[in-house]
């Protein structure tokens, strides 16, 4: 649906984005990842065609967006940080006017506006005044404003940023209904959300490309060894030392919580230990209360990405 390649965005005396790339699958929903500053709304900016670039280009669905804009305005529904609402419209007669400059034929507004009405939750609030609505409302009507054209390609920079936990959940569960009949590329600095909503991550830092694919194969990728976690009443440093002899097992750290201890095995090989600790954590009378495997998550890769390098 998207192909970004060699981006440059030069503002005086700063380079926003320095040569990037990378490609958004068609009906994948894709969390585009970065600390602030990095270069996100930048590139959702010239993805949407609201600023130019320097150099490089973008295509969407092979049409080059600075050279081809009017071919896919109407592709697109983007959600910037700051929604361009219009504080003294009422809901309804606000997305019955962005549909029309969005050239929805006026045979079929009525009919869009009122199922983007029912799909983002807003049948209570229709008639209000937007400018009278909660902050989780408003959010709900700046993506019914996104969606009200019908666009293949939905572009969110930040859309649950400052929602109570109940519109957050709300606004999520709609992205995740999206998925399939619809792309969607959005930011976020909740990597709870992408972990549950992405298949596909992008990691910027610096206006550089740090990561981009499939979001399990870069986890897989920062998997080094295999990490065993077990949760046990007895434990002390001879037994970890044993395991050390006698196991496939490099270090062991643990401490005591309570009245229990917990304990990290780290293969640092290319071997499952999970049958091998718990026999032995059995056989020792260790008194075994939990046994679980530690992987890597977004919060580890995103640190160590746009930290570490």
């Amino acid at each position: 649906m998207i192909k970004i390649e060699s981006l440059t965005k030069i503002w005086p005396g700063i380079t926003a984005l320095d040569k990037v790339s990378f490609e958004v699958r068609q009906g994948s929903i894709h969390g585009f990842l970065g600390p602030n500053g990095a270069g996100k709304s930048t590139t959702m900016n010239i993805i949407t065609g609201l600023i130019p670039p320097t150099s490089g280009r973008v295509f969407i669905k092979n049409h080059d967006v600075c050279k081809e804009r009017k071919s896919v305005l109407g592709l697109v529904g983007f959600l910037p940080e700051h929604a361009p609402l219009y504080d003294n419209m009422n809901v309804l007669e606000y997305l019955k006017f962005v549909a029309s400059i969005n050239m929805v034929p006026s045979r079929e507004i009525k009919k869009n506006v009122d199922e983007i009405i029912h799909s983002c939750g807003l049948l209570k609030v229709f008639s209000r005044t937007i400018g009278n609505l909660s902050k989780g409302f408003r959010q709900r009507v700046a993506l019914a404003q996104t969606l009200v054209h019908s666009p293949e390609l939905v572009i969110l920079d930040e859309p649950t940023v400052g929602l109570d936990p109940n519109s957050v959940i709300e606004i999520r569960n709609l992205i995740k209904s999206l998925a399939g009949g619809r792309t969607v590329l959005f930011s976020s600095h909740t990597l709870h959300e992408v972990d549950l909503l992405c298949d596909d991550i992008t990691i910027i830092g610096n206006g550089r490309i740090m990561r981009s694919g499939n979001k399990k194969k870069i986890i897989n990728d920062f998997q080094t060894g295999q990490v065993v976690v077990a949760d046990v009443k007895k434990w002390n440093d001879a037994m970890a030392t044993e395991v050390k002899l006698n196991m496939s097992v490099e270090r062991v750290e643990y401490v005591r919580k309570n009245d229990h201890y917990v304990v990290k095995f780290f293969s640092g090989k290319d071997v499952d230990i999970r049958h091998q600790i718990s026999k032995y954590l059995v056989e020792c009378e260790a008194d075994l209360l939990s046994l679980t495997e530690e992987r890597p998550g977004l919060e580890d890769i995103f640190q160590k990405v746009t930290v570490d390098e």
